[in-house]
């Protein structure tokens, strides 16, 4: 008999969907691939409802139902098993329930975030784990962090690595490369890209510095894509107190989904500056599109970046910095990491791999009730 499943979208019921809106809409959609006649349940907690329209695109002619915390059942109907594709599950339910632990960085690394954040979060994990048949990591380390710093017995963890839309993320044309470069007015210029939203943990303010320090050509320019307003000044003020000229750095903001496949792939090296993830999906996204890569070698990323990426830890910033001169000089390194990206994901981390692993841990906890 074909399950019914339910999955939470409330974290990609937003007009900009985040990683975790991005892992939640692709996962859905690919398990409607990989199983066309399964019940699909799209579900959205109360305080997001009035967003609903935001996640018609998952499934076309599929609504998402508001769900209640004690009585999901009351809106949903009678499931088999509901994924969690962020850190909450329902409390009512008698179903097998699966969720997706992005990170634990609360734990991990609780010096790089709030102490009321830190409170709100583990309480937040703390409960949702104790919720849940079955616990999704994304990688090794992930997993075995969480043994580590949760208690948690390894026969509870799953590994699936995340996804990326293979389509999407693959090599741009010369045309499209162009039109991206015009949109930052980048010209002709060679650039070092970074994308994601400001925080201590990605580590712009590292990458900024090590990028002066490794005194690259000066028609080199560093993009730093994401950070808004306010972090966009501050780094701009960073870079001028460091005496990089504002013409050599570019904080555009937001980068357009349209354009970020082409930024990616027209990029001189793309550099995932974090001092950890539990993932590090951009490393894949640009290894997709061909940008060759330089990650720091922390949490996870040792294992996303796998072998078509080079290393730094980014506590050093001179190894940083040597680092980052040695590559951008490096040019048979360069296209070695070119070739070879594209290859890599295309082989192991399309969406349709990530769905039938995930079916398969949602099949176990309903097996195992």
């Amino acid at each position: 008999m074909t399950p019914r499943i339910g999955f939470d979208v409330t974290s990609c019921a937003k007009p900009q969907r985040g990683g975790i809106g991005n892992y939640g809409a692709e996962l859905i959609r690919a398990c409607a691939v990989v199983e066309p006649d399964l019940d699909i349940v799209m579900a959205l907690r109360p305080g997001r409802v009035f967003k609903r329209s935001l996640v018609e695109d998952i499934l076309p002619g599929h609504s998402a139902r508001v769900m209640f915390e004690a009585r999901p059942e009351w809106t949903l109907g009678p499931l088999d098993a509901f994924h969690g594709t962020g850190t909450r599950l329902p409390r009512g339910g008698r179903f097998a329930k699966t969720f997706a632990l992005h990170d634990i960085n609360v734990f991990e690394f609780p010096e790089l975030s709030t102490e009321a954040w830190r409170r709100t979060r583990r309480a937040r994990i703390r409960q949702t784990i104790a919720r849940a048949d079955l616990i999704i990591v994304s990688s090794r380390q992930g997993g075995q962090a969480a043994e580590e710093h949760l208690d948690l017995p390894a026969e509870r963890l799953r590994v699936v690595p995340l996804g990326v839309d293979v389509a999407r993320f693959a090599p741009r044309g010369p045309e499209q490369i162009a039109a991206a470069r015009a949109v930052l007015g980048l010209g002709e210029r060679p650039y070092v890209l970074h994308v994601g939203g400001y925080s201590r943990r990605k580590n712009q303010d590292g990458l900024l510095e090590a990028f002066v320090r490794a005194a690259l050509p000066e028609e080199w320019v560093l993009v730093l894509g994401g950070p808004r307003d306010d972090d966009a000044a501050r780094l701009a003020a960073r870079a001028d107190e460091l005496g990089l000229p504002a013409e050599r750095v570019l904080l555009p903001g937001w980068v357009d989904d349209e354009l970020y496949p082409a930024l990616l792939t027209g990029a001189g090296l793309y550099v995932c500056a974090s001092f950890h993830e539990g993932f590090g999906l951009p490393v894949l996204e640009a290894q997709g599109c061909g940008a060759p890569v330089l990650s720091s070698n922390r949490g996870a990323l040792p294992e996303t970046g796998g072998d078509a990426a080079d290393f730094f830890d980014p506590e050093d910033l001179d190894d940083f910095a040597a680092t980052l001169a040695r590559l951008v000089g490096d040019t048979h390194r360069l296209e070695a990491l070119r070739r070879r990206g594209p290859e890599r994901v295309r082989a192991e981390y399309g969406w349709e791999q990530v769905a039938r692993r995930t079916l398969a841990v949602l099949r176990e906890a309903l097996g195992a009730r």
